[in-house]
């Protein structure tokens, strides 16, 4: 198999993408990171094009997984251009770019797309505006393509994660999940052999 993982430099994106390695599964890590397989804005289609190029080099792909994103919070009234071009980039048109390359190749010859999303995709929390409209473009773009995937050889799997203990955050969070626990519970969805569409993940 082989994988493209966005966000694939720290925290949810890292952990899938030692954890699919782990059991076999050659994968290009994109990132903003000059240490990533593919550095670059998940954003652009220019950075999208060379991690389909590079993992063309490994064979066929069969697995896309979009965790690029970022967190930027505040009440409403306190984000500036820049802040709210960069939550929408990265947690919603980045989705969009790679999905929107690889999605039609998967229809045809089989591949799964894993679109993480947030609680913040299901229900609005205070002092997250922009991050909640991302994410719930995000979701509504991934309820789609499982419209559009209906009869082909695709799988979409959304997921909704609540707080982790990531470098989203400053310093640890007390009852937040490990993202190593989470990334478990997305690539046993993703190798189970029935169909998996929707996962919610919170702490017990």
């Amino acid at each position: 198999m082989v994988a493209i993982v966005t966000g694939a430099s720290s925290g949810l994106g890292l952990s899938i993408a030692e954890l699919l390695r782990s059991r076999g599964t050659q994968v290009v890590g994109v990132s903003r990171r000059a240490t990533a397989d593919v550095a670059g804005d998940a954003s652009k289609r220019e950075t999208a094009l060379r991690a389909i190029e590079a993992a063309e080099r490994l064979g066929n792909i069969d697995l896309l997984v979009n965790c690029a994103g970022v967190g930027i919070f505040g009440p409403v009234g306190s984000y500036d251009d820049d802040a709210i071009a960069a939550i929408i980039d990265s947690n919603l048109i980045a989705t969009i770019n790679f999905c929107e390359l690889l999605f039609p190749r998967f229809k045809e010859h089989g591949g799964t797309i894993v679109n993480v999303l947030s609680t913040a995709a299901l229900v609005g929390k205070a002092n997250e505006s922009v991050y909640c409209a991302a994410k719930w473009g995000a979701r509504g773009y991934c309820e789609a393509l499982k419209a559009e995937a209906k009869g082909t050889k695709t799988r979409i799997i959304a997921v909704a994660p609540g707080g982790m203990n990531t470098p989203f955050w400053p310093e640890l969070r007390p009852g937040f999940m490990d993202p190593a626990d989470v990334a478990a519970t997305i690539v046993d969805a993703i190798e189970r052999p029935v169909n998996i569409s929707e996962l919610v993940i919170n702490r017990r």
